[in-house]
């Protein structure tokens, strides 16, 4: 009689610990790594995962989807040092 009730709840238990890896959830990555989820992007300017309203006060720019874009966009002329001008 014991054994007939301990079986299934044995079966439950060992079921219930299985290692089946699941993602977490907001757990993806982006190609960079960052976790868009949490409000990261990629900036190329910083190398770096930010988020787009702490860059803003860090950098001194206006909190908009356009400046952040600007502001983390790399030209050509950025990459001159003021010796190479």
């Amino acid at each position: 009689m014991r054994i007939t009730i301990l079986t299934p709840f044995l079966l439950l238990s060992m079921t219930a610990c299985s290692s089946t890896q699941q993602e977490p959830v907001g757990g993806g990555r982006d190609a960079h790594g960052c976790l868009p989820a949490a409000g990261y992007q990629w900036c190329d300017r910083t190398q770096t995962c930010e988020r787009s309203w702490e860059l803003a006060d860090a950098a001194n720019i206006e909190h908009s989807a356009a400046e952040i874009k600007a502001y983390c966009e790399i030209i050509d002329s950025d990459l001159l040092s003021d010796d190479d001008q």
